[in-house]
């Protein structure tokens, strides 16, 4: 079987059964056939004139963006388990900050609601930022573009081979998906360019207890600096509702920081953006939910917007970028949309309050750095000059296929525990990781060629900021490690901030001692137990002497291609969504809740509009005699699409012609108030419902349906 016809075949078309395309793609993989190819070049970045920012040094603009794709995706980060995107809970969306130091050196970071960011994608970033006059002076180096890490959003984008196979449900990669996130992350970069203007800037730092977790406390006992961050921790509130581990509380082995950057206009010091750092994973979510979302960092970053907004100005851009999170989740008891809002809103009023306490002004120049480490077969030395060595190729343990601690998968009643490893050690720089499989299997975990053999490493300085970009999923106490290393070789007033997640991706990383327990963390760390070490050491070589090592030109084969469709399939799932969307958000029966059903046509898929709908936007309004019909957002918190008040779902599929369900999920208002959906719709215009208040939604149609009435019309 060739990887052509895997490739002819795509995505869920008519051809062979479904358990035979994936065999097909599953053989392409393995024999390391390729059917797509990312390539591109990376021109050498103009600098641009001097120019005067302002007193304080600076320019700054910021600019947001929908990457909400179509339904129908499946969802990247619970691997086989995860679900099928069918509509939207909250949408996805990249916030992008553009700095810019009085030399006109460029700095960009760019936080994504996807499950990861590899490099592929930045590169391509980069490469379609000359797409928009102007922005010649920004070269790869100049971009740190991070994900938050929801498994709510697209799988399918990826550029590196395995986490094509294996990121999402389905298999394979998908162009259009992939270049459409690139152009949108590009425009957003454009708009918060073309937005800059002079500003100020401080970094705060607010203390988080109880939001989030470590899942991996055992494994955490085995660092030396456990007891100190125990001890520093001991004082504030622990986890409610969760067991301690040997006498631990879960809550106490993290870092609960939030750092932020504020950044103001520097003439009348309105808001311009809230950059955000908090390590966690936004898993609060179940893996079943069939919802597009950001989990509890898009409730929190939204939570921020909203609250922070000037009547004026409208809201400032709120970007929150995932830390050192490896071992962390999120303190939800139990799992669920409860917990997810109650975690965000929580994260969302530090970030407001951390901008509100005493701040140090940054001041001074962008310095940036960027460089590709090879992680395979390298022997190096560590801080102590001690000498070690990564394995030469990649391998998982047998603790990676039983899941974390707060997520199992099904193997792992089958044996495939946390903490399974070999008695002795073995010398390929592997130590003591025990293969999943017997040989050969064990060889096949992952499949030889499929996972990448380097990572790309950032480091820019903002003023006396230090900024680092982590390519993948470090530990609590590796990035302690890491900033402590970092730091030892700057100036003393400088602060090193961590950005998990950040340029790359290439699975977890974690402490040599938590790799010798062989947890989940370090079961999924791939080139051995000293790969950390080896990230720690070149990122304070990088930071220490900066310098860029940009190719000019980039590569990758992600494999099989896959093309979206809303084929049989996937409209056969869509026959029971309302009763499986009811149990996986908990909203009790939905005919208890106001719901409102409308036709719409297909989104177009690919567009070259970046802004273009994929899905209808929704939110409800309220009637006031003296204003007409105006947002509902009761306690400041708008009732709409991205804040986790409603959900908004794919029923039906008539060829070009889509319906879409709405429902407001914790309906509350004064009774007899009027209120009323809105829908601006993909091609059809806007669409309102009838009025209807909280206590009179219940209609001859059905329960809890309404008819579509004209925008216009007054409220009865």
């Amino acid at each position: 079987m060739s990887a052509a016809m895997t490739c002819q075949h795509g995505a869920d078309h008519l051809g062979p059964p479904a358990r035979l395309r994936r065999l097909m793609a599953t053989a392409a993989l393995l024999l390391g056939l390729g059917c797509t190819s990312v390539r591109g070049s990376l021109p050498e970045p103009e600098p641009r004139a001097p120019v005067t920012a302002s007193e304080t040094g600076w320019l700054a603009g910021a600019a947001e963006i929908d990457i909400t794709p179509p339904p129908g995706y499946a969802m990247g980060g619970h691997s086989l388990e995860g679900a099928v995107g069918f509509g939207v809970w909250t949408r996805l969306r990249a916030q992008a900050l553009y700095f810019e130091d009085t030399r006109g050196v460029p700095l960009v970071l760019v936080a994504c609601d996807l499950w990861a960011v590899e490099a592929g994608l930045v590169d391509r970033v980069a490469q379609r930022l000359r797409e928009h006059p102007g922005l010649e002076h920004i070269g790869r180096e100049h971009l740190i573009i991070a994900a938050t890490h929801t498994h709510h959003s697209p799988g399918l984008f990826s550029t590196g081979l395995a986490y094509s196979r294996y990121a999402a449900a389905d298999s394979g990669h998908d162009p259009v998906l992939f270049e459409a996130l690139a152009n949108r992350l590009a425009t957003a970069i454009a708009e918060a360019a073309a937005s800059r203007r002079p500003a100020r800037i401080q970094h705060h730092t607010v203390a988080l207890p109880a939001v989030a977790r470590n899942r991996s406390v055992e494994a955490f006992l085995h660092d030396p600096e456990a007891p100190a961050l125990l001890s520093t921790n001991a004082g504030l509130p622990g986890c409610r509702g969760q067991p301690s581990s040997g006498g631990v509380d879960p809550c106490h082995a993290v870092e609960p920081l939030v750092e932020t950057l504020h950044v103001v206009d520097a003439a009348d010091g309105r808001n311009i953006a809230v950059a955000g750092v908090f390590a966690m994973h936004p898993t609060a979510m179940p893996k079943t939910t069939e919802l597009y979302h950001g989990d509890a960092f898009g409730i929190a970053s939204t939570r921020a917007q909203t609250q922070l907004a000037d009547p004026e100005h409208g809201e400032p851009v709120v970007a929150l970028f995932n830390g050192a999170q490896g071992d962390v989740s999120p303190n939800w008891d139990p799992q669920g949309r409860p917990s997810t809002i109650e975690l965000g809103h929580a994260l969302g009023r530090a970030l407001v309050d951390a901008i509100e306490t005493p701040g140090t002004p940054v001041e001074g120049e962008i310095e940036v750095a960027f460089a590709w480490q090879t992680l395979a077969g390298q022997r190096f030395e560590d801080a102590e000059g001690t000498p070690l060595r990564t394995a030469r190729s990649a391998r998982s343990g047998k603790g990676q296929f039983g899941g974390a601690e707060d997520g199992r998968t099904w193997l792992f009643e089958r044996g495939w525990r946390e903490g399974k490893r070999n008695k002795r050690r073995r010398n390929n720089g592997q130590g003591n990781k025990r293969a999943p499989f017997p040989w050969p299997l064990s060889w096949l975990t992952p499949p030889p060629g499929s996972m990448p053999k380097a990572v790309p490493l950032s480091v820019a300085s903002l003023g006396h900021v230090t900024l680092l970009g982590l390519p993948g999923e470090f530990s609590t106490v590796l990035g302690q490690r890491i900033g402590t290393r970092v730091g030892a070789g700057l100036p003393d007033d400088r602060v090193v901030v961590r950005l998990g997640l950040a340029g790359g991706y290439l699975s977890y990383f974690t402490t040599p001692e938590e790799y010798g327990a062989q947890h989940y963390e370090g079961a999924s760390m791939l080139y051995g137990e000293h790969a950390g070490v080896l990230i720690t050491e070149r990122l304070a070589e990088l930071a220490a002497s900066p310098r860029v090592e940009r190719p000019p030109d980039f590569r990758y084969r992600p494999g099989p291609r896959r093309d979206w469709a809303m084929d049989r399939g996937r409209q056969r799932a869509l026959l029971e969504i309302e009763d499986r969307i009811a149990v996986q958000l908990d909203t009790g029966p939905p005919p208890g809740l106001p719901r409102f059903y409308l036709w719409d046509t297909a989104p177009r898929w690919p567009s070259d509009d970046p802004h273009a709908l994929t899905s209808p936007r929704v939110r409800v309004q309220a009637w006031h005699d003296d204003q007409g019909w105006q947002d509902y957002a009761p306690g400041g918190i708008p009732v709409d699409d991205r804040t986790g008040t409603l959900a908004l779902m794919l029923t039906h599929v008539q060829d070009d012609a889509w319906r879409w369900g709405v429902w407001w999920l914790e309906p509350g208002a004064s009774p007899g108030q009027p209120l009323r959906f809105i829908v601006e719709t993909v091609g059809v215009g806007t669409t309102c419902s009838e009025p209807f208040s909280t206590d009179q939604w219940f209609r001859p149609t059905g329960p809890g349906v309404l008819d579509v009435r004209p925008c216009e019309a007054p409220a009865q």
